[in-house]
C-alpha cells in the first residue's frame, strides 16, 4: 500500500536509524550511548556493546528504490530490523514505486552522551517575549547559512531561509516532483512495531520542500498517516510565515490538521494568534478566538497590550487567494474597542497588490463644504493598476447665492456633486507612467471642468528613449478650488512629448510643447506652441595635449495666437584645450564659430493687430576665451584652508541682437556669482554677448578637522563696450556689474547659514539678499528663511516687481517616534501680510501612524475662498490609512 513521504521516509530509512549512531564499516560496535538496532526498536535481547572513540557522526543514506545490498553488520540487516528470527540471508526488501530519496541525519553539533545521561531539556522561553506571541529563539528558523554535515552521497543541508521568493519556490517544487524528499534530524528516533509509531525525540529538525517544522518531539502513526509535533513547535512556510503551538497535528502530507495555542508570525512581522486553529485543504486556516496586531511586543513589558489589535470570533486564511477574513471583529486602541464590523478582510502579506476598496476619507474646507472620498483600487496586472476615486460633496448651502437656476435634480444634481478623480500607474522592465486625472460639472453652469497631469518614459532600445509630460486644466481655478496637485506644482503648465537618444559622445533629442496659465489665459501672445524643438550635441575623444572638439545643433520652430512666430537654426562648432601647469594652475582656452539663421514673422504684432513686419537674418560669430583659477591649501593645526583666485577673458564681435531677430529664450536673466565668470553669461541663444569682456573672483573654503565648512565666494563682471543686452535690474548695465558674494557656515550639524548678495557696485546698496539659517538639531530645530529681490524688467515689459519675503519655521522630535513642525510664510511689502500657517504634529511606530495637520490659507482667485484645513490621519500597518477634516 502506498504511503506518504514522511512515512516512506521512516520506514525506508530502517538501514540507518541509530538515533545519533555513527554507522563504521570498520567498526565492530555502534556507540553505547545510542544502542543497537534492537535496542532502538525495543528489542530487550540487544546486548550494549563496549564503548567506542567519539567521531562525527554521519547516517548513511538509504533510497526506497536501491535495497541495501551490504548492511552493515554492526547494525543488522533488514530482517533483524524489524524483528525477523533470522539474521543471516535476509529477504530482499519490499520494492516501493515512485518513492524519493530519504535520509536521517543526526543534528549539528552531534551530541555525544553517556548511556544513562538524560536528554537536554527544551529551551526554556525568553523571559522578554509574552507567552502568548511566538517564539523567536535561536532554532526558530530564520535564515541561516550553517550547513549540516553532509551524509554520504548527498551535499550538505541547510536550513531554507525564511523567506523564498515565488520563482524559487516555483522552481524547487518543479525540482522535487510529486513526492518530494523528507530530511529528519533528531537526537532519537523509536519505532513502537506493535502501533506502528514512529517517534523523534529532542531537537526535531524535519524539512521538505522549503517547508520547516522544529519540536521537541515528534510522532508518525503509520496506520492513521498522522503526525503529531509538541514541545515549542515551530512550523515555516517558504512565504516567510511562521507558526508555533504547543501540539500541532497533520497528516502525512501536511494539508490538515489542528493545533492549540497557536502564534502566527505572517511574512510582514504582523502577528495571529488563537486558542485552536484547524487547517484544511492544504491552503486554508481557520482560527478561533483569534487577535491580530502588527506591533511587535515590548521588549520591557512583553505581556502589555499592543498599541492596536483586531479580536474576532473567527479569522479565516485563505492561502490560495491570499485573504485574511474576521467574523464579529472588534478595533481596539490601547485596549479599548473604538470600532465594531461584522466583517473585515485584507490581503495576507504575500500579496502586495489586491483589487477592493481602499480606506475612506472626509473632508471639508470653506468653499466646497464638506466631503467623503471612496477610493477603489483595480490591479490590472504585475506592471499596471488604477485608482478610481469619487469623491461626494455636499454643499453648505442647498443653493448657492448668485445661481437662481441651480435647482436641478437627477443626473444633473449628482453630477455637480461628485468629483470623478483616477489615477493610473505603469511600471514595466522597459519604462513607466503615471497619469492623474479628474472631471466635474460647474456647480453653477454644468459645464465639465477637469485636469489632466500625464508623465511617462519609455526605452525603445538601447540607444533612444521617448517620453511625455501633459498637463492640462479646464480653468485657471480649478486646481486651487478643489485641491489638486500636480507633479510641478507651478502656476502655468507644460505638455512635451519628446524623444531622446544617448550614444557614447553624443546627445538628440526631439520635442514638442505647449504651455497653459493665467498669463496664456488672459495673454496671447504667452500661448506659444514649439513644433518642433530639435537638439543635437557631440563630443570628440581627447586629441592633442588633451584638447577636444564640440558640435552643437539646435533647430526651433514656434507659432502662437498673436506675437512673433520664427524658425531658427544655430550651429557652433568649437575647439577646448585644457592646461594644468607644473605650479598648479589650471587653464582653460576655447575657440569657436557660431551660425544662426532666422526667420520671424510678425516681430511687432501683439493682442491689438498693430502693423506686423517679418525678416529672414542671420549672424556669424566667432569667439574664443580663456579661463583661469590658480588654487593654493594649507593645512594648520585645527583646520585646513582653500583659497583660490578667479578669473576670466572672452572676446566675440559687437552686436548681433538687432530687431529683426525675436527674443524667446533669453529673457528671464538673473546674474549671480555662478554665471557672472562664464564666456556667455546669457541664457538661450536668441541674445549673444558680444565685445571684450571678462571677470575676476576669489573662493575661499576652511575646512576644520572636527568637521564642517565655512565657505566664501566674492566676484565681479566687466565688459569692454556698452549694449542693451542686459535690462534694467539685471545688475549689468554698465561697464562692471554689480558685487556678487555667497558665504557659507556650517561649522557642525547644528549651525548651517547660507546668504547670497548682490550690491551696487556705487552704493553698495542691497539689490539682492537672499539668506537661511538652521539652529538646533533633531530635538528642536529653528530655521529663518529671507528672501529680497529688487524689480527686474526684459525687452518686452517687467519680468517680476520688487519681491521681500520670510518664512519661519520650528521642528521638534521629542522622540524617534514624534514629531511636530510648524512654518509660517510672510509677505514683507506693502500691502503683504500671513500668506499661510501651516502646522503638522505625527507619531510613527513600526505599526501605527496619526498625523494632525492645520493649514490657514489665504488666496485673491475669484471663486475660492480664504479659510483654513484640519485634517486628522490615521495609519494602521497592514490594514490601511484613513484621513478626515475635523472643520
Amino acid at each position: 500500500m502506498y504511503r506518504p513521504p514522511l512515512l516512506l521516509v521512516l520506514l525506508a530509512s530502517t538501514t540507518a536509524l541509530t538515533g545519533v549512531a555513527w554507522a563504521d564499516t570498520l567498526a565492530d560496535q555502534a556507540y553505547p550511548e545510542v544502542g543497537s538496532w534492537g535496542q532502538a526498536w525495543g528489542d530487550p535481547a540487544a546486548a550494549t556493546p563496549p564503548p567506542a572513540p567519539a567521531r562525527p557522526v554521519v547516517a548513511p543514506t538509504a533510497t526506497a528504490s536501491a535495497p541495501a545490498a551490504a548492511a552493515y553488520p554492526e547494525v543488522g540487516s533488514w530482517g533483524q530490523a524489524w524483528g525477523g528470527d533470522h539474521a543471516a540471508a535476509p529477504p530482499p526488501p519490499p520494492v516501493l514505486p515512485d518513492l524519493p530519496p530519504v535520509v536521517i541525519e543526526p543534528p549539528l553539533p552531534p551530541p555525544v552522551l553517556a548511556a544513562s545521561a538524560p536528554q537536554p531539556a527544551p529551551p526554556e522561553t525568553p523571559a522578554e517575549l509574552p507567552a502568548s506571541e511566538p517564539q523567536r529563539p535561536a532554532a526558530a528558523p530564520e535564515p541561516t547559512a550553517a550547513a549540516h554535515r553532509p551524509a554520504p552521497g548527498l551535499g550538505p543541508i541547510t536550513l531554507p531561509p525564511r523567506f523564498v521568493p515565488s520563482p524559487l519556490q516555483q522552481a524547487a517544487t518543479r525540482s522535487a516532483g510529486p513526492n518530494p524528499p523528507v530530511r529528519l534530524e533528531a537526537d532519537e528516533v523509536t519505532y513502537d512495531h506493535d502501533y506502528d509509531i514512529v517517534t523523534a525525540r529532542g531537537r526535531v529538525v524535519l524539512t521538505q520542500t522549503l517547508r520547516t517544522i522544529q519540536a521537541d518531539s515528534l510522532t508518525y502513526n503509520l496506520k492513521q498517516d498522522l503526525m503529531g509535533a509538541s514541545g515549542h513547535v515551530i512550523l515555516t512556510e517558504p512565504s516567510g510565515e511562521i507558526t508555533t503551538a504547543e501540539y500541532l497535528e497533520l497528516t502525512g502530507d501536511m494539508k490538515a490538521g489542528v493545533a492549540s495555542q497557536i502564534r502566527l508570525i505572517l511574512a510582514d512581522d504582523s502577528r495571529l494568534t488563537a486558542a485552536t486553529a484547524q487547517r484544511s485543504g492544504g491552503n486554508r486556516v481557520e482560527l478561533k478566538d483569534a487577535t491580530y496586531t502588527a506591533c511587535e511586543p515590548c521588549r520591557a513589558h512583553p505581556d502589555a497590550t499592543p498599541l492596536w489589535q483586531v479580536k474576532a470570533d473567527q479569522v479565516t486564511h485563505n492561502q490560495t487567494e491570499a485573504e485574511i477574513e474576521y467574523d464579529n471583529v472588534w478595533l481596539e486602541l490601547a485596549g479599548v474597542p473604538v470600532f465594531y464590523s461584522p466583517y473585515f478582510s485584507h490581503p495576507d502579506p504575500t500579496i502586495q497588490r489586491k483589487s477592493g476598496f481602499l480606506s475612506p476619507s472626509f473632508g471639508s474646507n470653506s468653499t466646497l463644504g464638506v466631503s467623503v472620498t471612496t477610493p477603489y483600487y483595480f490591479v490590472l496586472s504585475d506592471q499596471e493598476d488604477l485608482t478610481l476615486t469619487p469623491r461626494f460633496m455636499i454643499d453648505k448651502n442647498a443653493k448657492l447665492s448668485g445661481s437662481p437656476d441651480f435647482d436641478v435634480e437627477g443626473s444633473a444634481f449628482l453630477a455637480r456633486r461628485i468629483q470623478w478623480a483616477t489615477e493610473h500607474r505603469w511600471l514595466g522592465t522597459s519604462g513607466e507612467s503615471l497619469t492623474r486625472a479628474s472631471i466635474i460639472a460647474d456647480r453653477t453652469t454644468g459645464d465639465p471642468r477637469g485636469h489632466i497631469d500625464s508623465k511617462g518614459v519609455i526605452d525603445l532600445d538601447e540607444t533612444w528613449r521617448a517620453g511625455w509630460q501633459v498637463q492640462y486644466q479646464s480653468d485657471d481655478t480649478y486646481r486651487t478650488l478643489y485641491k489638486v496637485r500636480m507633479d510641478n506644482d507651478r502656476n502655468w503648465l507644460l505638455t512635451r512629448p519628446y524623444l531622446e537618444g544617448f550614444s557614447r559622445r553624443g546627445y538628440t533629442m526631439v520635442e514638442t510643447m505647449s504651455f497653459q496659465g493665467q498669463q496664456v489665459l488672459t495673454d496671447g501672445s504667452k500661448a506659444t506652441v514649439v513644433v518642433p524643438h530639435i537638439v543635437d550635441s557631440r563630443i570628440s575623444s581627447p586629441g592633442w595635449a588633451g584638447s577636444y572638439w564640440t558640435s552643437d545643433s539646435d533647430m526651433l520652430v514656434y507659432t502662437r495666437t498673436y506675437g512673433a512666430e520664427a524658425r531658427r537654426l544655430s550651429q557652433r562648432t568649437a575647439w577646448t584645450l585644457p592646461v594644468i601647469t607644473r605650479d598648479g594652475q589650471l587653464f582653460t582656452f576655447n575657440s569657436g564659430l557660431r551660425v544662426d539663421g532666422y526667420d520671424a514673422d510678425r516681430l511687432t504684432e501683439s493682442n491689438s493687430n498693430a502693423t506686423t513686419s517679418a525678416a529672414t537674418t542671420g549672424r556669424a560669430l566667432p569667439d574664443a576665451s580663456l579661463t583661469w583659477s590658480y588654487p593654493f591649501s594649507r593645512t594648520g593645526n585645527g583646520f585646513t584652508q582653500v583659497i583660490e583666485p578667479l578669473g576670466m577673458i572672452a572676446v566675440s564681435p559687437v552686436g548681433g541682437n538687432g530687431s529683426e531677430i525675436p527674443n524667446e529664450d533669453s529673457i528671464g536673466f538673473e546674474l549671480d556669482e555662478t554665471n557672472v565668470l562664464r564666456p556667455n553669461r546669457l541664457v538661450g541663444l536668441d541674445r549673444v554677448e558680444g565685445g571684450l569682456r571678462g571677470g575676476y573672483g576669489l573662493r575661499w573654503a576652511a575646512y576644520p578637522s572636527s568637521g564642517g565648512k565655512v565657505g566664501l565666494q566674492v566676484a565681479q563682471g566687466w565688459r569692454r563696450h556698452l549694449d542693451s543686452t542686459f535690462q534694467e535690474g539685471s545688475g549689468f548695465t554698465d561697464n562692471f556689474s554689480d558685487y556678487l558674494g555667497r558665504l557659507e557656515i556650517s561649522p557642525n550639524s547644528h549651525l548651517t547659514f547660507s546668504e547670497r548678495v548682490r550690491l551696487d557696485k556705487d552704493t553698495m546698496e542691497l539689490n539682492r539678499n537672499e539668506a537661511s539659517m538652521t539652529v538646533g538639531s533633531s530635538p528642536l530645530s529653528a530655521t529663518l528663511s529671507y528672501g529680497f529681490l529688487s524689480a527686474s524688467t526684459s525687452e518686452t515689459g517687467t519680468l517680476y516687481s520688487r519681491r521681500q519675503y520670510v518664512t519661519y519655521a520650528v521642528g521638534s522630535s521629542v522622540n524617534k517616534n514624534i514629531r511636530s513642525d510648524l512654518s509660517i510664510n510672510e509677505d514683507l511689502e506693502k500691502n503683504g501680510g500671513i500668506i499661510n500657517v501651516t502646522s503638522k504634529t505625527s507619531y510613527n511606530d513600526e505599526c501605527f501612524g496619526v498625523a494632525l495637520t492645520f493649514d490657514r490659507y489665504f488666496t485673491t482667485q475669484d471663486e475660492v475662498n480664504s479659510g483654513f484645513d484640519v485634517s486628522l490621519s490615521i495609519t494602521l500597518k497592514t490594514l490601511g490609512q484613513s484621513s478626515t477634516s475635523l472643520f
